[in-house]
């Protein structure tokens, strides 16, 4: 019982510290922490791997007949709407669209809002995605609302 125990921890233990690098691990040589005021370093950008990464596997965990089976190959024509941060909320929001090249052929407009603290046990970040078109059920508002900025 003991062992297991111990191994169970042990396991926790890296799941945590492998959590803390992934983010950074596929564009940046650093993890996004919130402890700076300079809000340009408290988010990667839009256009990081890793952020298209976390983009595609939103898409990807969804009920399988949410998207249609559909999932992201790739995001072409990546630019940042909005950069928030400073306002009611002390946490840092980056809003991004771009087109998404889909599994099944076809283009689709992405949205999605790369936020602070939203990360696993809320270190780091984490990423919100929308296929507008696609979002048959308002899961994310009218017209991926919550993926936008307000």
């Amino acid at each position: 019982m003991r062992i297991a125990r111990t191994v169970c921890l042990t396991l926790s233990a890296l799941v945590f510290c492998a959590s803390l690098a992934a983010p950074a691990a596929a564009n940046d040589d650093r993890v996004y922490f919130s402890f700076g005021s300079d809000s340009s370093k408290r988010l990667p950008d839009c256009t990081a791997a890793s952020v298209q990464s976390a983009v595609a596997g939103t898409v990807a965990r969804a009920r399988k007949d949410y998207y249609g089976g559909r999932t992201i190959l790739s995001i072409d024509g990546i630019s940042e709407v909005n950069a928030r941060g400073g306002d009611v909320s002390p946490i840092e929001r980056r809003y991004c669209k771009g087109t998404a090249s889909l599994s099944d052929g076809t283009l689709q407009a992405v949205h999605y809002m790369v936020e602070e603290d939203a990360g696993f046990v809320g270190l780091s970040w984490n990423v919100e995605a929308c296929l507008a078109p696609l979002d048959q059920w308002r899961v994310y508002g009218d017209h991926c609302s919550t993926a936008r900025p307000h």
